[in-house]
């Protein structure tokens, strides 16, 4: 391909080896969610893994509405009120290529337990999900990530964006736990609207209007200090300009050709270098975040 392909329009890529299982919609049989219905051929697995990804599934199935279907694609557990074709169409164009793109850059420890990734079609079928499953104190709309349920729910009329947003949360705090939460949001508000490189093994963040806030506070004087950024907060109420300022420094570093070394360096040296600042400035030649605040702010202004 002469141009890049949009990651929402990505054909298929082979990732890793799948089994694929449906939990038909209302079943309660275990033997039956399992095994009933094969979509793909079983992949040579880790047996004990592929147990916990059917059990999870059995669980799961009993807390959604009856009309949810729930799939098993290790190490992902996936379930909808789409129905098992829009499923695997999501999987195949979606969640597996952006999987391995995420690897081939970023992450190099793969997930040991199964990931849940629940998709509603529209905005009642996402209220119900997300109170069915208890996170009724959640305000997101678009969707949610749960840390600890290692838990996925989206809501697609939102888009499709949202989808590899919260997955590159997953997979990260699989091989970075400890990732600074900065660059943690940085990093995946950088994929929510991106597309792949022409051999599908990248994902190249693009432009969006996070990147317009950004502007705008540039151009008013009123961004924070680049050391008070990486040190501080990042939620409350500059929510927005602090997702606008860590998706933009991704941005920044995936043009310089450098996100991946700082990923990488930051996650080597968390221990002396909790917030990645120091690692920021090695990775683009500065001693101090001083050299790399006015390169940040030259970019900023040059992309006007």
């Amino acid at each position: 391909m002469g141009e890049h392909a949009r990651i929402l329009l990505f054909g298929p890529i082979a990732l890793i080896g799948i089994c694929f299982a449906v939990a038909a919609p209302g079943s309660t049989d275990p033997a039956r969610t399992v095994s009933d219905r094969a979509i793909l051929p079983p992949l040579p697995s880790d047996a004990p893994f592929q147990q916990r990804c059917n059990a999870l599934a059995d669980d799961t199935r009993r807390m959604l509405p009856e009309n949810w279907t729930v799939l098993v694609a290790v190490p992902f557990v996936l379930g909808s009120d789409a129905g098992p074709d829009e499923i695997e169409r999501w999987r195949r164009d979606i969640i597996q290529p952006t999987t391995r793109a995420l690897q081939v850059d970023y992450f190099d420890t793969p997930p040991t337990e199964p990931i849940t990734i629940l998709i509603a079609t529209s905005d009642a079928a996402y209220e119900e999900c997300v109170t069915r499953l208890g996170h009724v104190g959640r305000k997101e709309y678009a969707g949610i990530y749960s840390r600890t349920e290692r838990r996925l729910v989206l809501n697609l009329s939102t888009g499709e964006g949202t989808l590899a947003h919260e997955l590159t949360h997953a997979l990260a705090h699989v091989d970075f736990p400890q990732m600074p939460e900065w660059f943690d949001e940085g990093l995946a508000s950088l994929h929510e609207d991106s597309e792949f490189s022409d051999d599908g093994l990248q994902l190249i963040g693009l432009s969006n209007w996070r990147g317009e806030l950004l502007k705008e506070h540039h151009q008013q004087g009123t961004l924070p200090p680049l050391e008070n950024f990486v040190t501080g907060e990042f939620g409350g109420s500059d929510a927005a300009l602090n997702y606008a300022m860590a998706r933009s420094l991704c941005l920044f570093l995936q043009q310089r050709g450098r996100l991946t070394a700082f990923y990488r360096k930051s996650r080597a040296n968390h221990d002396i270098d909790p917030t990645a600042g120091w690692s920021l400035a090695a990775v683009l030649g500065h001693d101090d975040l001083t050299g790399v605040e006015a390169e940040f702010h030259a970019w900023i202004g040059k992309n006007r």
